[in-house]
């Protein structure tokens, strides 16, 4: 697996940062691929943000409560962020 990131000073590109495994303990398809999105904060919070928007509204059709719930988890930020300032 590989992600966008970087370390200190250097900037990478694709890189393998995290282990993912399924909850059920089930194996992934050796060719599963993922890229995360970071929501919580971090360099590229912004860009995850959106891009999390954009995939809750691509499958908001075929899996309406999946999209309300990472929409409902986008707007905890930003109720959060505007409540700090």
């Amino acid at each position: 697996m590989c992600y966008l990131g970087n370390r200190g000073n250097e900037v990478k590109g694709l890189y393998q940062k995290y282990i993912i495994k399924k909850t059920s303990g089930k194996l992934l398809d050796p060719n599963f691929e993922a890229i995360v999105l970071r929501i919580d904060g971090g360099q590229y919070v912004d860009a995850c943000r959106v891009g999390a928007f954009a995939f809750a509204r691509a499958v908001e059709k075929y899996n309406p409560q999946l999209a309300e719930d990472i929409k409902s988890r986008l707007r905890e930020y930003f109720i959060e962020e505007e409540s700090e300032q």
